[in-house]
């Protein structure tokens, strides 16, 4: 269709006619002309998929109200096996029912119907018919559009199918057995869809009700054969709750883009239609809509979206949406921009050649639907350009006043004539959130999608006055990220209640219209990827998350041959995998210090490694023991994770102790740098296994570690994942030399200057460590004692090295409060002491004392721990299920509570109080561990609550961190965010702990309590 732009037309004229030659010609020749151009325009503005419609969450419809904790529960009717009075025979194993549709209908109902075809043949053998023509047959599976579909609105003209539940309802759809639903049909099966997506949704439904998962090919997920499959009743599926429900493939250059180049498409040599087609597949099967396709361009290059012809034929195929990242406005790829053809990409200076190339994507796509994203970046994920010196105020009113307008006018002339009825977004990323902070005002039909701070925390959600905005809101989520302070590309480490409690707060916010997220590669993100589009279906079926429950689900719908107790299991290893992981992601794993002690706290490095090993131990377990269908699945999505995380972890926590030994001149230095080495060949190992070998080798090249010398300097922590640290080495000397390190100290001990343990405190149970190593070649055989009978020693002699461990027999030790003792080790030529104190006060009753007890004048509390909740009204704090770095924490529901003056705390405000008992007394500092949120709203104050210690004046305490400062660096990468406070014990004993809440939207994590 002719489409003519008239700035462009006028340009043209003014170039090749002179201005007083012809001019009636001229004036007859524009009118007629520009006549014949709004015509044309009028007809090719006139978008399909306009929607003048405010989104209502469910479209108003009232949710049917879910299963408690079935968190898998398929929306469809049950499917059998066996055969009831009134049900209906999909298939068995001689024979199938025809599947019939429109071919009037959209393309994706033809896509949907294949699909199933093939999905009842994985299952029972025997492969449907697909058909357009007339139903011949006396039973039929028939699936349509309402308004699409003769088929379908034949029956509801007739009145064999209701379907009033969802007349003009968005993207849903209602599926029945029907008895003679047609002439000579003697029953049939109906899916009918009130849009062409709320169609296909239906027919996966159905596959999946038969046993097909959604990640049959992504994940390799197993189908269990059946003899035969029926149905019966009849089921209606609401809208979704988030409209627009999505993913973003990013970062691609490590996985996606070299399987689809190298092993997938290689055809194409790059990411191409048969590529997007499979994830479109898995988008339907997961109830989504909406992609951010792949869009990188360094390391390696992802041919832009729009580049390849067939990419958004394919898409609109599968009904999918294509909407574009933060900084890729009006459908355009931010690398097809080239400076060296078309200029500086600046609005100030260049904006003819800016509009035009944003414009000749619009008309190119104008007849498919699409979402916009408006506004304006940098290329390239960069901040906007502009000239020197101009201000955030200044680029506010540039984004508001020009470029804003042009790209609003290029859909009213090219997509719809009323720009507002087409959807378009407007995100405020990074510096973009700074702009519009600073007095950026946006048409109100522009639905804002507020994006986390790239590791999974909300930055700010719509105050009331925003939420009357009819554009609403979304949000923009990370579970993958290459930025600051570090990146993780590589495993999905983010807990999924982690995550729910960042996305039902945006749920409660009211940001229902477009929930996206960052998915990286797909691989191996199945997890989060399945629970954030499960959970933007329907949030209110997560509101009492149980994630061990959730897991222990999840575990049971993917492997066939998996039992209860084996599914439980798997949800401990996952679970206790997320934990680990979120506490410091393998990625960011720092190769010179870990921040995990090597020397205290028990060898806290150690513990982490022993929970690693266990984990890859009970995976393993598990693994062997399942069926071989089940296997390729289980070991991509579940053991690699476990294993690379465990060798990751192993890497860089033995060469940290490599260099440790080798400071402390140990013999076995060079051994243990070794195991370091061997650890990373292991995860290499591990790595080529699952491209090359898992699933025979489906997924060649979608872990693509990198040599980061083929890297600019800047990119090269994105390899953090595979890069070895620096190992310790030490040449020992021929002679034989006793070393021995006691915990909490790093240098061995000489023969004049003993060493001390931690006071070992009888609530406590306490036991400590003790190294004894060689420092020399040749054997040393050593001994241990204690002077005091009751101080058990682990290990009393040996000849090699050994950690041993020391504890008290507390039943026989004496009553004191520094009861001394010491520990003396000899060694032909050496001798070593150790002193200790015994805390184990006359009349103390373990039994009596609460959970949290001071030990060497510090209290741990978790904040789950409460003694005492007070409500006020119906806001209270509520346990927020794994949703924390030590797992669970408080926060406060509804967390739409309004902020409590802290003059009006005692009266307003909702309470925590916990108890714990101290020995001591003095001044201490209180560390409240909490989630490292932000505050809710920019109406919001801060992220505050209040502490008190023994009923002294309630302090308020901002743990708002503000986004890319030095606090907020840590925060991301401890998962912690820790606010501190200041008190005095007076008295010890049984010590009283307040909190209140003063602002909603802070995850109490733990408190940690030291004496100063």
């Amino acid at each position: 269709m002719l489409v003519i732009k008239r700035r462009i037309f006028f340009r043209v004229l003014a170039c090749t006619i002179k201005p007083i030659q012809l001019k009636s010609i001229l004036f007859i020749l524009l009118c007629s002309f520009l006549s014949a151009c709004l015509s044309s325009n009028k007809q090719a503005v006139e978008s399909e998929y306009s929607t003048a419609s405010r989104w209502q969450p469910y479209d108003g419809m009232t949710p049917s109200a879910p299963t408690p904790h079935d968190y898998f529960a398929t929306p469809f009717m049950a499917v059998t096996t066996i055969a009831s009075e009134a049900s209906f025979k999909i298939a068995d194993k001689n024979s199938s029912t025809t599947i019939y549709y429109s071919e009037d209908d959209a393309a994706v109902v033809a896509i949907a119907a294949t699909a199933l075809s093939d999905d009842i043949k994985r299952i029972t053998g025997v492969q449907p018919l697909i058909s357009t023509a007339a139903i011949t047959d006396n039973t039929a599976i028939i699936v349509g559009t309402i308004g699409q579909s003769p088929l379908i609105d034949t029956l509801i003209a007739n009145r064999k199918l209701n379907t009033s539940a969802i007349n003009g309802k968005w993207e849903a759809y209602t599926a029945a057995v029907i008895n003679t639903p047609l002439p000579g049909v003697e029953q049939a099966l109906v899916i009918a869809g009130s849009d062409r997506r709320g169609t296909a949704y239906g027919v996966f439904a159905l596959s999946e009700a038969i046993g097909v998962s959604p990640w049959y090919f992504w994940g390799d997920v197993a189908t269990a054969k059946k003899p035969a499959l029926y149905v019966s009743g009849s089921y209606t599926q609401h809208s979704p709750a988030v409209k627009y429900r999505g993913i973003f493939i990013n970062d691609e250059d490590w996985g996606f883009q070299p399987w689809a180049a190298k092993t997938f498409e290689p055809e194409f040599g790059n990411i191409g239609p048969k590529t997007y087609a499979t994830v479109f597949e898995l988008m339907l099967r997961l109830h989504a809509n909406t992609i951010w396709p792949a869009m990188h361009e360094y390391p390696r290059e992802s041919t832009p979206f729009y580049l390849h012809p067939q990419n958004k034929v394919v898409a609109d195929n599968y009904a999918v949406i294509i909407s574009t990242s933060h900084h890729e406005p009006m459908m355009r790829n931010s690398h097809e921009y080239k400076p060296e053809k078309l200029g500086d990409y600046s609005y100030w200076s260049n904006r003819d050649n800016i509009y035009t190339f944003w414009e000749q994507r619009v008309i190119e796509t104008a007849s498919y639907e699409n979402i916009y994203t408006i506004g304006m970046r940098g290329r390239a994920d960069a901040g906007m350009f502009a000239p020197k010196g101009i201000t955030d105020e200044e680029k506010a009113a540039k984004i508001q006043n020009d470029i804003i307008p042009d790209q609003r006018k290029m859909i009213a002339e090219h997509v719809h004539a009323n720009p507002a009825d087409i959807p378009q977004i407007f995100i405020p990323y990074k510096e973009t959130l700074v702009q519009y902070q600073s007095g950026l005002q946006l048409p109100e039909d522009i639905t804002i999608v507020w994006p986390d701070d790239n590791h999974g925390y909300i930055r700010q959600l719509s105050t009331p006055e925003e939420n009357q905005r009819s554009g609403g809101s979304g949000v923009y989520y990370h579970a993958s990220y290459w930025g600051l302070p570090s990146s993780y590309l590589w495993l999905y480490t983010t807990p999924p209640g982690m995550t729910l409690s960042e996305m039902i707060k945006a749920w409660d916010f009211s940001a229902s219209k477009y929930w996206l997220i960052n998915i990286g590669d797909i691989k191996p993100h199945e997890i989060g990827t399945d629970f954030f589009l499960r959970l933007a279906r329907n949030p209110e079926a997560f509101r009492n998350f149980d994630q061990q429950q959730y897991l222990s689900q999840w575990a049971a719908k993917h492997f066939t041959s998996i039992n209860k107790i084996q599914a439980n299991t798997v949800a401990d290893i996952l679970g206790e995998l997320f934990h680990l992981n979120i506490n410091r992601r393998p990625e960011h794993l720092n190769r010179e210090k870990s921040g995990f002690s090597l020397t205290s706290k028990g060898d806290e490095a150690q513990k982490r490694l022993d929970h690693f090993t266990a984990l890859a131990h009970k995976a393993s377990v598990i693994y062997a023991s399942l069926s071989d269908a089940d296997k390729a699945a289980f070991y991509a999505m579940v053991l690699y994770p476990v294993r690379a995380s465990n060798y990751a972890n192993q890497r860089v926590l033995l060469a940290e102790r490599s260099r440790l030994w080798a400071s402390q001149n140990r013999t076995a230095t060079n051994e243990l740098a070794k195991a370091a080495n061997n650890a990373q060949q292991a995860l290499l190992k591990e790595t080529r296994y699952y491209n090359e070998q898992n699933a025979d080798g489906k997924w060649n090249h979608m872990l693509s570690p990198m040599p980061t010398e083929q890297l600019q300097s800047w990119a090269r922590e994105t390899q953090n994942a595979w890069i070895m640290p620096k190992t310790g080495s030490f040449t020992p000397s021929a002679e034989a030399a006793l070393g021995v390190v006691p915990e909490g100290a790093a240098v061995p001990l000489v023969s004049d200057q003993p060493g001390t343990l931690p006071t070992f405190n009888r609530p406590a149970d306490s036991r400590y460590f003790i190294d004894v190593f060689n420092q020399g070649q040749k054997p040393l055989p050593w001994t241990a004692s204690a002077n005091r009978p009751w101080v058990n020693i682990s290990q009393m002699a040996g000849s090699s090295d050994t950690r041993l461990i020391v504890s008290v027999d507390w039943r026989v030790a004496p009553k004191g409060t520094a009861v001394p003792a010491s520990i003396v080790f000899n060694a032909t030529g050496y001798q070593r002491t150790i002193d200790l104190t015994v805390f184990n006060p006359e009349g103390l009753t373990p039994a009596s004392l609460p959970k949290a007890v001071e030990n060497n004048g510090r209290v741990s509390i978790e904040a789950e721990d409460f003694l005492r909740l007070e409500d006020k009204g119906n806001t209270g704090w509520r346990k927020a299920d794994s949703a924390t770095a030590s797992r669970h924490g408080m926060t406060i529901q509804p967390v739409t509570s309004q902020s409590i003056a802290p003059d009006k705390l005692l009266q307003q405000s909702p309470s925590l109080t916990y108890q714990f008992h101290m020995f001591n007394t003095g001044g201490v500092e209180i560390a409240t561990q909490c989630l490292p949120t932000h505050r809710l709203t920019s109406a919001h104050r801060g992220l505050r609550y209040a502490i008190s210690l023994n009923g002294d004046t309630p302090q308020v305490i901002d743990i708002n961190a503000i986004e890319y400062s030095k606090t907020w660096k840590l925060n991301t990468l401890r998962a912690a965010s820790i606010g501190t406070s200041t008190h005095t014990v007076a008295e010890p004993g049984l010590q009283t702990l307040k909190i209140w809440m003063v602002d909603a939207g802070v995850v109490l994590d733990n408190f940690n309590i030291v004496l100063k």
